[in-house]
């Protein structure tokens, strides 16, 4: 059963380095009122999004108290046994992108800037406009599954310094992973990024990047920290 998963996994593989990822259609990228300023973070496999606090304390209907008092937070969505901690095996990884039991919302909250610990190498600064957004707050909001009261599902985290956890909508698989929802995370935001079948971090990552050089080219977005 091992060796089946194994070569499975090495498939996905081969189709996930096949789904190469699309340049942005220029002409969609916000550049004029694009105040609003978040950041994709892309390490190994994963990637996330970086928000600033203050505009998700104003306008999520769940993280405020995650917020509270913060800089910033940064959400990504994965697998539950696996993103959690639950379960690190490479047994658990493969058999997530095939037939996950759950997926989950991680939610890291930072009191002062993160920048000096997130390499400069993983990261794109994007503009996008306010209502760009609050659309993305409305999307990690939807994101959540809720319990009777309609409040998020905590889910336990397995470590230290690894945020918060809570039990999201979606069922986590190789052609729905981390990526695609950080994707489509950048698409409510109004951004021109292609997130059916960009399954790598890479694929996506290159496209936000597209589009942080495009902003920075005509003076829409500061550099970078």
């Amino acid at each position: 059963m091992m060796t089946m998963l194994r070569w499975l996994f090495l498939g996905g593989l081969i189709m996930l380095q096949g789904a190469c990822s699309s340049l942005p259609d220029t002409k969609k990228i916000p550049t004029q009122h694009a105040s609003q300023q978040i950041h994709f973070i892309y390490r190994e496999w994963h990637t996330s999004i970086l928000l600033p606090a203050e505009a998700v304390r104003a306008h999520s209907r769940f993280l405020q108290a995650e917020a509270q008092g913060k800089q910033y937070i940064r959400v990504g969505w994965g697998d539950g046994d696996y993103f959690t901690g639950k379960n690190k095996s490479f047994g658990t990884a493969t058999k997530a992108l095939f037939i996950s039991q759950y997926s989950a919302l991680q939610v890291l909250s930072y009191g002062r800037s993160p920048f000096a610990e997130i390499p400069a190498e993983t990261r794109v600064p994007l503009a996008i406009t306010t209502q760009g957004l609050r659309q993305l707050i409305r999307y990690i909001d939807d994101s959540f599954v809720l319990d009777t009261a309609q409040q998020p599902v905590p889910l336990q985290a397995y470590g230290e310094g690894v945020g918060h956890f809570y039990q999201a909508q979606g069922r986590y698989g190789l052609f729905s992973n981390c990526n695609t929802w950080s994707g489509r995370a950048l698409q409510a935001a109004g951004l021109p990024v292609r997130s059916q079948l960009q399954l790598t971090a890479q694929s996506v990552f290159e496209q936000a990047k597209a589009i942080s050089d495009y902003q920075l080219q005509l003076g829409s977005r500061p550099s970078p920290e």
